[in-house]
């Protein structure tokens, strides 16, 4: 290829140097330098003049144009006659194109999705994170910092600000609006639980679900252990009341023992319950000698604790 020579009248000072382009460049700044599109050879002075000689505008983060050789040097000249600076000779050598590619950083959906999980988890624990929008952030640069914070927080969505900086220098900043669910604890099936089959302790565990997804369970896990299942169970599914039939220590309409404790005194007594029970549950229980209800609270097999009239 042919090289582009420039001859410039002496006046302050004479240089002597040697520009060969690259056939093709990525640029970080919104500028297109001399020193990211070639190689600069002469003196030490000669190379920093030269390297910060500014070409044309960088294109927009992650596109590209093409400069020609007489674009180049044409800007090596402006640039000198601007600076009062001039020169014996300056060579610039290369390829008659050079392709610029403006550096390219691609924050996309997964990798903000990702940050937003962890500043909850960190931060709010109790929610769980159920839809981000869908972003894509193109960046012309290599370094930079990310910052995400809390805007607003309500029961099913928040908003979040998104911003990059580059030296401490705001270049984005957006809202993120998403969808957000509170988190409860329930009892869950840890595998799989066939219907007709009575539930163990195995196969059962209390673990956290968004409450939208809890309806119906329940975070007492005695009150499931022993159940009947009505319906099948897959590995984390919510154990819902309707689903099974309650291990009841006492039963409708079957004589219970009633205790009544009052100090060292112990009164036990025959009683009717009123309604199906399992241990922990309060009761109504009829006494037949009297004919008056009682409260109580289910503490064993056919046994209840008198807790009120």
């Amino acid at each position: 290829m042919l090289s582009v020579v420039f001859l410039f009248l002496f006046s302050l000072c004479s240089y002597g140097a040697e520009v060969e382009l690259k056939e093709s460049s990525v640029v970080a700044g919104r500028k297109v330098l001399l020193s990211e599109v070639s190689e600069i050879r002469g003196s030490s002075l000669e190379k920093e003049l030269l390297s910060g000689v500014v070409i044309t505008d960088a294109p927009p983060a992650c596109r590209e144009k093409t400069l020609t050789k007489e674009t180049v040097a044409r800007a090596i000249a402006s640039y000198l006659r601007e600076n009062g600076v001039s020169v014996k000779e300056i060579r610039v050598k290369g390829p008659d194109r050079i392709k610029v590619i403006s550096n390219c950083q691609i924050i996309n959906s997964k990798h903000i999705k990702k940050l937003v999980e962890e500043l909850f988890q960190r931060n709010y624990p109790k929610y769980e994170v159920l839809s981000v929008p869908d972003v894509s952030v193109k960046l012309p640069y290599s370094n930079y910092e990310e910052h995400l914070y809390l805007d607003s927080l309500g029961s099913r969505s928040a908003r979040l600000v998104y911003e990059i900086t580059v030296n401490g220098k705001t270049v984005k900043k957006f809202w993120l609006p998403i969808r957000v669910e509170k988190k409860v604890k329930v009892v869950v099936a840890t595998r799989p639980i066939p219907k007709g089959v009575k539930i163990t302790p195995d196969m059962v565990s209390l673990k956290k679900v968004v409450e939208s997804k809890a309806r119906g369970g329940t975070d007492n896990l005695s009150s499931v252990i022993g159940a009947t299942a009505k319906k099948s169970f897959l590995p984390g599914d919510v154990i819902t009341d309707r689903g099974i039939v309650p291990n009841f220590a006492v039963k409708r309409n079957q004589p219970v023992k009633v205790v009544y404790r009052d100090g060292a005194i112990r009164v036990e007594l025959l009683g009717i319950a009123l309604q199906d029970g399992i241990v922990g549950n309060i009761i109504k229980v009829k006494n037949p000698s009297t004919g008056k209800v009682l409260l109580c609270r289910v503490v064993g097999s056919g046994v209840v604790e008198f807790v009120s009239h």
